[in-house]
Parts: structure tokens; sequence; C-alpha cells
């Protein structure tokens, strides 16, 4: 779901329980964009959701949340779960060291917009990636999210036949919609190919995530691949950023 914003303030980023060295770094590469303001550091989950509340109350809405998937206290999958729960607007990235690919299947089951290995970011893909997932995209790299997601395709939590129910309940439109949501497709992006308002395109996919059960849209993609409505959304999503500018370390 992409996340309504006022083109003349900035994109509000929460930090969530980093080490004080990925803090000071993150806060760096965040202040490197002028169109993002760092609303704040929330020592884990619950504390997020305060944060998030009085940011809004004040006039600065959080757009998108940065945590990692456990570390320490905070646990990154649950703090997505209660963040998407309470504020569905609000984008979740999770960066993470971490490269067990069942964290993947976890973090985009609980919501997660995106899912960086802070191995393979560099300053323009974190940035970069903010900008997307609040324009409805969604960001995903490496071969082990390839497999994760792969396996999560392979592997679902629900059969074949429990997919394909729900998805009976799509409409025409709301079909189209989500194929151009495997290809990993912003709104915007969806909009134009579509001839349709970017108002319209929101309603629709908001439409097809409620109807689909899922808590992201990258998790509707999926669960689409599941029940064979679309084709397997990971091809799409890894190649376009094959196109991007090489990750360094």
């Amino acid at each position: 779901m992409a996340i309504k914003q006022d083109e003349s303030k900035n994109l509000g980023v929460l930090m969530i329980g980093f080490s004080p060295v990925i803090r000071e770094g993150l806060q760096a590469i965040l202040n490197k964009d002028e169109g993002i303001e760092v609303i704040g550091d929330a020592p884990n989950g619950t504390d997020a959701l305060l944060y998030i509340k009085r940011a809004r109350d004040r006039g600065r809405p959080v757009h998108v949340v940065l945590t990692e998937t456990r570390s320490g206290k905070v646990d990154g999958v649950q703090a997505t779960r209660l963040i998407k729960d309470a504020f569905p607007g609000v984008a979740v990235m999770v960066l993470t060291e971490n490269i067990n690919d069942s964290y993947v299947i976890d973090a985009i089951h609980a919501g997660a917009a995106g899912y960086i290995f802070l191995k393979d970011m560099s300053s323009e893909v974190l940035l970069q990636s903010i900008h997307r997932v609040v324009e409805g995209g969604t960001q995903m790299t490496t071969e082990l999210l390839h497999t994760a997601v792969e396996n999560l395709i392979q592997n679902g939590r629900k059969t074949l036949a429990e997919r394909t129910a729900e998805a009976a309940h799509l409409t025409e439109r709301e079909v189209d919609v989500l194929r151009l949501m495997g290809n990993g497709d912003s709104n915007k992006i969806i909009a134009a190919a579509l001839s349709i308002t970017l108002d319209t395109t929101k309603k629709h996919v908001r439409n097809v995530i409620d109807k689909m059960q899922a808590r992201s849209r990258t998790h509707a993609a999926i669960i689409a691949a599941q029940a064979g409505i679309v084709g397997n959304p990971v091809t799409p999503y890894i190649a376009q950023f094959e196109s991007e500018p090489a990750l360094v370390a």
C-alpha cells in the first residue's frame, strides 16, 4: 500500500534498535537526502508504536520504519507485525546481517515492504529503496532472498486450493493490478499501464491485499503465484535491481 504523502513535506523515517555504529552510519546516509527526515530511534517495536503516534500527532508522520530481523532485545519481525497491524500505511524495511532465509520469509509474512542485507547495501540503494517503498514498490535484493521466496512459493503455509479460493473473490481489474504487483511495479507504474488514476490504483491494491488476506503487496504476489494466478514474482523483483548501480560492501 502506498503512503499518501504531501510532496511539500519530507519523508519521515524511524529507526528501531540498531547498534550505535550501524545507527550512526544509517543517520549519515539518510542525512544526504534533503527529502528525508529522521524522526528518531525507538528501542523496540512497542515503543515504535508510540513514536509513530506522537510523530503523527505533531504533524510529522512516519512514512518508513527501518529495523533489523533479530538483534539483542529487538525482534524486527515482531516489530514489523505490530506496526503493520496498528499503522498499515507505514512501510517497514528490514535491514540485517543475518543470512537466515527463514527470517526473510517471516518478514514477508509480517508485512515488510523491503529486505536488505547490510553487506549488500550502498547509500544509493538505501535511499532509492526508501523512496520506492513509499511509492508502493518493493525492495528485495540478493540471491538468498531469491531462494527464500522460491521456497515460500513451493512450500506455502496454505494449500493451492485454499489460495485459489481466496483469490476467487478478485475482480477482473484487481487481477490485472495483481499481475502488475507481481512484476514489482509501483502504484504509479500500475496506474499508467492500466490508464487509471493513482487514487483508483491505491484502492485496487488495498482491495487485492485485503482479499488475498496478505500483509503486504509482496505477500499478495507470492500468494497469487502459489495459486497460479500470476507467474513467479521473484524474477521481476530481482531483475529490477540487477539494473541498479553495483552494490558495494
